[in-house]
């Protein structure tokens, strides 16, 4: 046997030896990345959820945002998320003001509702602001409005299902100050005979908001509605596209 036949098996296990070595050690940790500056930045610890719940750091809420409320058709803010019971809403806004033609509408209520339900509130506003100053030739100053999110049963009952204003979808009417002084009020002016043009704008507004929200219910649906109007977008029907105005 020749000194290259002993040396070639010796080199082969010592070379596999090596592989066997490096292929059980532990991976290179991360360097250091750049800033951009030349300056060397280690990447930020990733976040322990029990830890970050003992210190009371919570994990971030999102909300949608509101197209209505971006461009300032209507005014109010975004608040937290409403979780109560069966009722809630995750991105519900306090609405203080809709604008109609460059001006401000207060809604006295501040009510608490979804951006489409205030989006829909601010064009149906629009139309009757409209008849107000062809009818009426004044505009609307304010709406009395109720709080909207309310947690509870249709019609205050104990049971039954969720009101819309139980998910924010909903919104209440009671009355319209106009900028001539004259208040105008569900409960006052509705059945009041003989018919004055108090009583015919409130079933202007109550006609015109059946052809923009599936639910407008006055005092001729039932005694709960005797002193306002109630406006929502439930789904009514497999398509939610039936509409219920009373």
């Amino acid at each position: 046997m020749t000194r290259l036949a002993v040396l070639f098996p010796l080199f082969l296990l010592t070379a596999l030896t090596a592989f066997g070595q490096e292929t059980q050690t532990e991976p290179p940790l991360p360097q250091p990345r750049p800033d951009g500056l030349g300056n060397e930045v280690e990447d930020a610890p990733v976040a322990d959820p029990e830890e970050a719940a003992e210190t009371g750091e919570l994990e971030r809420v999102y909300q949608a945002a509101c197209p209505a409320l971006l461009t300032g058709t209507i005014i109010g803010e975004m608040v937290p998320p409403l979780s109560e019971d069966s009722c809630g809403l995750q991105s519900p806004i306090a609405v203080s003001a809709i604008v109609v033609g460059r001006r401000e509408i207060e809604l006295t209520g501040t009510p608490v509702t979804n951006c489409t339900v205030a989006t829909t509130l601010a064009d149906w506003a629009g139309e009757v602001d409209a008849y107000a100053r062809a009818v009426l030739d004044t505009r609307i100053e304010s709406l009395a409005t109720g709080p909207g999110y309310t947690c509870r049963l249709r019609n205050g009952a104990d049971t039954g299902f969720v009101s819309e204003h139980g998910l924010g979808n909903a919104v209440d009417i009671a009355a319209v100050n106009l900028a001539d002084g004259t208040a105008i009020s569900v409960l006052e002016d509705w059945r009041a005979l003989p018919a004055g043009p108090e009583a015919k704008f409130l079933g202007f507004a109550h006609s015109a908001a059946c052809g923009r929200f599936t639910t407008v219910l006055g005092p001729e649906a039932n005694s709960e509605h005797e002193d306002h109007f109630h406006f929502d977008l439930g789904c009514h029907g497999q398509s939610c596209t039936a509409q219920i105005c009373e």
